[in-house]
């Protein structure tokens, strides 16, 4: 299995994004290449990708400079259902953390819904603690 940064997006890759966002949120929309592309782009966002024959799963960093340190956050992790149990989101998640070491990071935050049972133990596994904090989402109409 290769995992790698992206730096450019392919139609692959579009693909791929196509296939494992409606496993991840089945309400969220699939991003387009643009959409990709621009996220590639940013100085604070890394998509990080999973790839046998083809892609089974992805990871996105994102990279907060504030007041109280250079945090990192990791999102949407998703493998293919086709791949999961065979170790591709430890080593996504362990490829994430070792990319942004190094680099002024100070904390890597992600969330994950209790229901993801094997999600919260890899995380566990790999150094995470669970916080007691709440998370708020304000949904804002655009």
């Amino acid at each position: 299995m290769k995992i790698y940064k992206a730096t450019h997006i392919t139609e692959n890759i579009v693909n791929a994004f196509s296939k494992l966002i409606p496993q991840l949120s089945p309400d969220s929309p699939i991003p387009s290449k643009s959409d990709l592309e621009a996220l590639i782009n940013s100085d604070n966002t890394m998509i990080f990708l999973a790839e046998e024959e083809d892609i089974i799963g992805t990871l996105t960093v994102v990279l907060n400079r504030i007041p109280t340190g250079n945090k990192a956050w990791i999102e949407d992790v998703v493998v293919d259902e086709s791949a999961r149990g065979k170790g591709v989101g430890k080593k996504l998640t362990a490829f994430a953390i070792a990319f942004v070491s190094g680099k002024g990071i100070s904390q890597i935050n992600l969330t994950s819904t209790p229901e993801r049972v094997a999600a919260n133990q890899l995380y566990q596994q790999l150094g995470f603690r669970k916080r007691e904090t709440n998370v708020y989402r304000l949904t804002l109409k655009e």
